[in-house]
């Protein structure tokens, strides 16, 4: 056969061809060139040449990824709700087709990115006990709590990110699970510090007006001294003298906690430290010894003084 012969066979034989062939071939290209756009985060360039293949009847057998691949550009363009339409569309047209199951994973994705906390937590969990096989299973987890975390549920959320470390410690999710855990972790302590100064502030308030109480009672107690010492005759101004000088030390130092309270409040933002809430009520307690010690020699020095001559 000589070469002429050749080249009209095949000339012959394109003509001969179904045009849809022609055509699928042509889809299959712009499919790839599309998922090449997508790789380099052209998503409008992508999202085009995707939707070009949704609407040529001659690339149907594509329609099923284009349409998914359609929503997956919409979900990292942020586009939460068109993404949502486009894997609504894979799931309830092409039920059984291989890309359903990616297609559940990412529309729970896409509830979250909405701000649909509760709606992208029911998803993950259908699709965790659907697809337990699921290459996305493990991110399933991971968005699963945090989706918790978002709706406040922080115990739930550490043991979902737990199970992400525990069970799947291959995933790149896992030092984000553990990052989350440490977070929730810190938080958690942040708060039980902040209800103990809390508890030891409402404690302070109540000790200073406890301590200013006293201390009326205690100088109407030095006037009753002194008026009963000069009644009888007997006066003792040192005794009255250096019970005043160690009220007002009292005082100073009371004064002196309060300004450290007032100081730990205003910080607002920074998280206390256990140590130095203890040493505060260390303190407060050393003043309360401190006081019951003067109202002792207070006592002793009024009943010494009434029953003398």
């Amino acid at each position: 056969m000589t070469r002429r012969s050749r080249v009209f066979l095949s000339v012959c034989a394109l003509l001969v061809l179904p045009a849809s062939l022609i055509a699928g071939a042509d889809g299959r290209a712009r499919f790839d060139e599309a998922i090449a756009h997508f790789s380099r985060s052209e998503f409008e360039s992508a999202a085009l040449r995707f939707r070009q293949i949704t609407e040529s009847p001659s690339a149907q057998a594509l329609h099923p990824e284009a349409f998914y691949w359609l929503g997956r550009t919409r979900l990292a363009q942020l586009d939460a709700g068109e993404a949502r339409r486009y894997f609504d569309h894979v799931i309830t047209t092409f039920p059984n087709h291989p890309r359903v199951a990616d297609a559940r994973y990412h529309r729970a994705r896409a509830a979250f990115v909405a701000g649909d906390a509760q709606r992208a937590l029911v998803e993950f969990e259908a699709f965790i006990r659907g697809e337990p096989e699921s290459p996305f299973v493990a991110n399933a987890w991971y968005w699963a709590g945090e989706s918790l975390l978002a709706l406040g549920r922080r115990e739930e959320a550490r043991a979902l990110f737990d199970t992400v470390v525990r069970e799947f410690p291959t995933s790149f999710r896992v030092e984000a699970a553990r990052y989350r855990i440490s977070l929730i972790d810190v938080s958690e302590r942040e708060e039980q510090l902040q209800r103990l100064l809390q508890w030891s502030h409402e404690e302070h308030l109540r000790t200073i007006e406890s301590f200013r109480r006293a201390q009326v009672a205690w100088m109407d107690a030095i006037d009753a001294y002194r008026a009963a010492a000069e009644e009888n005759g007997v006066s003792d101004p040192g005794m009255v003298g250096a019970l005043r000088t160690e009220i007002a030390g009292l005082l100073t130092r009371l004064a002196q906690a309060e300004a450290e309270i007032a100081e730990l409040r205003a910080l607002g933002s920074h998280t206390p430290t256990a140590e130095g809430d203890l040493a505060n009520r260390l303190r407060l307690a050393e003043l309360k010894e401190a006081t019951l010690r003067v109202k002792e020699q207070l006592l002793l020095g009024i009943e010494s003084q009434g029953g003398g001559p």
